[in-house]
């Protein structure tokens, strides 16, 4: 969990805090497979049975779903948690301190951002309250890095990239308008990452985004919210790779490649150019097509 803020539970539920529970704060979100303390926590389907364990957090959960949490925290029921879970993001969002941009070489940059040396900015940059830039890093031109963002030492990012935006994580405000969950779970790129021409890597609503050491995103490529890419990865250019799905290590997928949400790419695996992986992608296998299929059911068809 990327620490976002510090915030009341108090101020934040308002009226649904329960009196007889002391105030505590809030630090961010967390994922519900491994809750944290001081975190507001969306619980959709399957929950971590260490949540009895985490103190000072808001679970939000639907009517039926029944938790056993330490005293310290709070359990919300919703019949639409989602929303509730949306509603209370927006206004933890609306309670942090406003940005503070500047000018630098002729990009916006956030008066709280932190530089290491040797950090190259091009111009028609914009970054984003509590960035946190490693050495020796190149951000190209029309680059945008929003909140939350950390990134290591010895990356380049290229021009027209979008790092840490937002991503279709919908959900329905009491005016039934559609909006998309505030992502402030926050985006981390490892040391020694390449993102080429706009690529895009979209910020996490329950858990960070990761792109891990040594990893590269193509041109127009994009990896999308809550996702976890592994090292010396390649996700090639004009892939994607939706939101919360996971990609291991030395993986290689193709250009124009692309998974469904919620699944997993092994170690060492392979998509073939255009590949549409629909399931798992088991570890060393290679796959091609649409469906994505392993090689030997690939040429048997």
């Amino acid at each position: 969990m990327l620490k976002v803020c510090e915030i009341s539970a108090k101020a934040l539920l308002q009226d649904r805090f329960p009196a007889e529970t002391a105030d505590f704060t809030i630090w961010g979100v967390s994922d519900p497979e491994a809750p944290e303390d001081h975190s507001v926590i969306f619980v959709k389907n399957s929950i971590s049975e260490t949540c009895s364990e985490v103190k000072e957090s808001i679970f939000i959960t639907r009517e039926e779903t029944a938790l056993s949490l330490d005293a310290s925290s709070v359990q919300l029921k919703s019949n639409m948690p989602k929303n509730l879970y949306g509603e209370l993001l927006l206004r933890m969002e609306r309670m942090m301190p406003g940005e503070d941009l500047f000018m630098k070489n002729g990009s916006y940059v956030s008066a709280d951002a932190k530089l290491g040396k040797n950090v190259s900015i091009a111009p028609f940059c914009v970054i984003g309250k509590d960035v946190v830039i490693g050495d020796n890093c190149e951000i190209g031109t029309g680059t945008v890095i929003k909140d939350h963002v950390r990134i290591g030492n010895d990356v380049q990012i290229k021009e027209h990239c979008m790092i840490g935006v937002e991503d279709a994580d919908i959900y329905r405000p009491e005016s039934g308008v559609c909006r998309t969950l505030p992502h402030l779970a926050g985006t981390i790129i490892e040391d020694g990452c390449l993102l080429l021409a706009g690529a895009v890597l979209a910020a996490g609503d329950t858990r960070p985004t990761v792109l891990g050491k040594g990893s590269m995103i193509g041109l127009v490529g994009d990896v999308g919210h809550n996702c976890r890419i592994g090292e010396e990865t390649l996700i090639s250019g004009k892939s994607s790779i939706s939101g919360h799905c996971q990609v291991g290590n030395h993986t290689y997928v193709a250009p124009m490649s692309v998974t469904t949400n919620r699944i997993s790419v092994g170690d060492h695996a392979y998509l073939g150019i255009g590949a549409v992986a629909i399931k798992d992608v088991p570890e060393g296998e290679k796959q091609f097509g649409n469906p994505a299929r392993k090689v030997p059911e690939f040429k048997k068809k």
